[in-house]
C-alpha cells in the first residue's frame, strides 16, 4: 500500500490517479486540511466510499510499500516526491501527452515566463496554460488539466521542481531559502531535472551553486548588454530585443530569454522577438500611466527590493506596500523587509495586515486597503 501525505498540496488528486492504476492507497492529512475544507472532505469521502481509501492519523511509515509526499514536507524518512509521483502517473496515464508538456519552475519568474511563452505561441497552437494566476501550482494540479484537456501544448508553472515534460526550465535560484522546516533548501529543484527531456537552466545558478552540467541541460547565459532600462531594450545573441512599455524591471530580461529559447522549438526566433514587443503582463510590474502594479501572492523580500529598485530608477512617486499573510506556505519576514525598505529614500504608504506590521519598524502612512491612485508603485502580496 502507498501512503500519500498532505491533502493541502494535492494528496487526494494523486490518490485518485494511483487508484485508477490499481494501487491501494492511504492518506495522511498532516496539516488537517479535511477538518478545515468541506470541499476536500467530500472528495475524500467519495474516494473512501468507492475505493475504501483509509485516513491514517499517526502512520508507521515502515509499514507502507512507498511513502509519497511534497518535496517540502518535513519528513525525516526517505520518500517519493510529488514531482516524481506526478511524473510516474504522466508516463502511465498520459504518455501520449508528455511530449507536449512544457514545465517551468524557479524561485522567481515562473509565472511571468509562462505568460510570455503562452503569448508567443498561442496564435499557432491550442494551448492549456496553468500557472499561479489560475490556481494551485502544486505538482498534482497538472494531472487534472491533462485529464480534462486535449491540446497541442501544455504549459505548466510548478512549485519547487519539474515534472515529466518535453521541455523544462529552472528560471533561477535567486535565494536558496530553506524548506521542509530547514531539512532541505530551494536548490533541491535541480534534483527534478531528470524529469525533463531537455531542461533550460541559468548559467549564473550553475556557477553560484557549483552544479554539474547534465546531458539534458541547455545552459542559458542571461548576462546581457542593456541598451535602455525603460522601455527595456537589450542585446541577446546579437539580436536587439525590446519589451512593451507596460513592462518595467530588469527581471524581464531573464524571463524573456527563457521564453524565447523554449519558443524557438516551435516558431522562428525572429518572429518571436517581434511578437515579444507587443506582449503585456498583467500585475507583474505592469506600467499604466504613472502607476506601476506588482500584485503577486509569491512576493518575498528580495522580489520587493528589486521592484523598488527598478521603479525608483525610472520614477519618483510614492510606494504603496502591503497585503495579507497566509497567501502562500512561505510567510514574509517583516523585520527583514523593513530593513530593506530603509535603504531607499521613498515615501511609503502601508496597506493591510502586512502594512500594519511594517509600521512597527518604519514610518509611513497607513491604509486598510488600496483603491485607485494617480501615481506610484503598488506592491501588494495577495492572491489574484
Amino acid at each position: 500500500m502507498k501512503l500519500i501525505v498532505d491533502v493541502n498540496h494535492g494528496a487526494l488528486e494523486l490518490a485518485k490517479h494511483y487508484l485508477f492504476l490499481g494501487y491501494d492507497v492511504a492518506i495522511y492529512d498532516i496539516y488537517n486540511k479535511l477538518e478545515k475544507s468541506k470541499e476536500h472532505r467530500i472528495i475524500f469521502e467519495n474516494l473512501k466510499e468507492k475505493f475504501g481509501v483509509e485516513l491514517i492519523n499517526n502512520p508507521e511509515f515502515s509499514s507502507f510499500d512507498e511513502v509519497i509526499a511534497p518535496i517540502h514536507c518535513p519528513l525525516t524518512i526517505s520518500f517519493t516526491s510529488f514531482h516524481d509521483a506526478v511524473s510516474f502517473i504522466i508516463k502511465k496515464r498520459f504518455k501520449d501527452k508528455s511530449k507536449r508538456i512544457i514545465c517551468i519552475t524557479g524561485v522567481k519568474g515562473k509565472t511571468t515566463t509562462t505568460e510570455i511563452l503562452y503569448s508567443l505561441l498561442k496564435d499557432d497552437y491550442e494551448i492549456a496554460l496553468h500557472n499561479s494566476n489560475r490556481g494551485s501550482i502544486a505538482p498534482p494540479a497538472i494531472l487534472d488539466l491533462l485529464e480534462r484537456e486535449e491540446k497541442d501544448l501544455y504549459i505548466f508553472e510548478c512549485s519547487l521542481g519539474l515534472v515529466e515534460s518535453k521541455y523544462g526550465a529552472i528560471t533561477n535560484i535567486l535565494e536558496n531559502y530553506p524548506i521542509a522546516k530547514g531539512k532541505r533548501r530551494a536548490i533541491v529543484k535541480f534534483l527534478t531535472t531528470k524529469n525533463c527531456e531537455t531542461c533550460y537552466v541559468n548559467k549564473e545558478d550553475l556557477v553560484k551553486y557549483n552544479i554539474k552540467v547534465k546531458e539534458n541541460f541547455k545552459v542559458l547565459d542571461t548576462e546581457v548588454k542593456i541598451l535602455k532600462k525603460y522601455p527595456l531594450r537589450f542585446l541577446y545573441m546579437n539580436e536587439e530585443i525590446e519589451l512593451n512599455e507596460s513592462c518595467l524591471g530588469l527581471h524581464y530580461i531573464k524571463n524573456s530569454i527563457f521564453a524565447l529559447e523554449i519558443a524557438k522549438n516551435y516558431m522562428d526566433i525572429k518572429d518571436a522577438i517581434k511578437k515579444l514587443k507587443n506582449i503585456k503582463i498583467k500585475n507583474r510590474m505592469e506600467v499604466k500611466g504613472k502607476v506601476v502594479r506588482n500584485i503577486n501572492p509569491g512576493l518575498d523580500v528580495k522580489a520587493i527590493e528589486y521592484s523598488i529598485r527598478d521603479y525608483l530608477s525610472i520614477f519618483d512617486g510614492p510606494i504603496y506596500i502591503g497585503g495579507n499573510f497566509g497567501v502562500t506556505c512561505e510567510e514574509i519576514d517583516i523585520k527583514k523587509l523593513s530593513e530593506v525598505l530603509k535603504k531607499f529614500k521613498a515615501k511609503y504608504v502601508f496597506v493591510g495586515e502586512i502594512g500594519k506590521e511594517l509600521l512597527k519598524y518604519i514610518d509611513g502612512e497607513y491604509l486598510e486597503e488600496i483603491d485607485e491612485v494617480e501615481e506610484g508603485l503598488i506592491i501588494i502580496r495577495h492572491s489574484l
